[in-house]
C-alpha cells in the first residue's frame, strides 16, 4: 500500500487535526495522534513550594500550547521544557514536550518524553497512542502494537487507537487482525473516513476488490473531496482490469 500517511495528536475532549505526509514508505494508512493538553492547577505534587511550582508549570505549558498552535515550534519547546522543570511529576508536561519535539522532527527525544509521561501515569492512553505512532514510523511494529493495545486497555472505545492498531498490524503483515481493528474503529465511529480508507486498502491487499471499493466509496460518502479514496477506487479498477486481461 502506498500513499498518504497522517498523524494526529490529542487529549480527551480535544479536537484532532490531521497532518498529512505524502511520502508514506509502505501501507497507505491514516493514523491519529493525540493533541496538546492545556495545563490546570488541580495537581498535587511534593515540592518545597508546590503551589508556586504548579502555577509556573501551568503558565509555561499554556504558553507552549499557544505557540504550538501558531506553529512556533522551537519557542513552544522552550516553554514546555520550563513546564517540566517546574513540575517534574506532571505527566501532561512531558506529554506536551514530547508532542512539540515530534512536530520538530526530534522523534528520539520525543519517545523519551512519552516514556517519562508513562512512568508517572502508566495508563496514559494518549501517550501510548502517540508513542505507538512514532514506533510505527521507525518500523518497530510489534512494539507499536503493544502500546496501542495498552491505549485500548485504558480507553476501549477509542476509535483512533483502534485505527492506529490496525495500521501497525497491517504494517507487520497481520492483515486479518488489522481488518478486525479497522472494523472495530468503524463500529465506534461509523463516519470515520480514515478507518474506511485503511480498511479499503487492507481489503485491496487481500485482493477483495468489491469490499475495497465499498470502503473507499464510504470514505468518499463522508468526505467527498478525499482524493486518496478516489485514487484508491481507480487503483482497484486497474487491478480488476488486469485480472480480466484488459490493458
Amino acid at each position: 500500500m502506498a500513499g498518504v500517511l497522517s498523524f494526529v495528536f490529542y487529549k480527551p475532549t480535544k479536537k484532532t487535526a490531521l497532518v498529512s505526509n505524502p511520502h508514506s514508505p509502505s501501507n497507505t494508512v491514516q493514523t491519529e495522534v493525540e493533541p496538546v493538553k492545556l495545563a490546570s492547577t488541580n495537581i498535587s505534587i511534593s515540592s518545597p513550594n508546590p503551589a508556586t511550582d504548579i502555577d509556573k508549570s501551568t503558565e509555561h505549558q499554556n504558553k507552549g500550547a499557544l505557540l504550538l498552535h501558531e506553529n512556533r515550534i522551537d519557542d513552544a519547546i522552550k516553554e514546555f521544557r520550563l513546564g517540566v522543570q517546574f513540575n517534574l511529576e506532571d505527566e501532561d508536561a512531558y506529554f506536551n514536550l514530547a508532542l512539540a519535539l515530534a512536530r520538530n522532527g526530534n522523534r528520539e527525544e520525543a519517545k523519551k518524553q512519552y516514556l517519562e509521561a508513562l512512568r508517572i501515569y502508566p495508563e496514559y492512553a494518549e501517550a501510548h497512542n502517540n508513542l505507538g505512532n512514532l514506533l510505527v514510523q521507525d518500523g518497530r511494529f510489534d512494539e507499536a502494537v503493544k502500546h496501542f493495545e495498552e491505549a485500548l486497555k485504558a480507553s476501549p472505545d477509542n476509535a483512533a487507537a483502534n485505527n492506529n492498531l490496525g495500521n501497525a498490524l497491517a504494517r507487520a503483515g497481520r492483515l486479518p487482525e488489522a481488518i478486525s481493528s479497522f472494523t472495530e474503529a468503524l463500529r465506534i465511529k461509523p463516519e470515520y473516513v480514515q478507518a474506511h480508507y485503511n480498511l479499503a486498502y487492507a481489503y485491496l491487499n487481500q485482493k477483495r476488490f468489491p469490499e475495497a471499493i465499498a470502503e473507499f466509496s464510504e470514505a468518499l460518502r463522508h468526505q467527498p473531496d478525499f482524493e486518496p479514496a478516489r485514487r484508491g477506487i481507480e487503483r482497484v479498477q486497474q487491478l480488476q482490469n488486469l485480472n480480466k486481461g484488459i490493458p
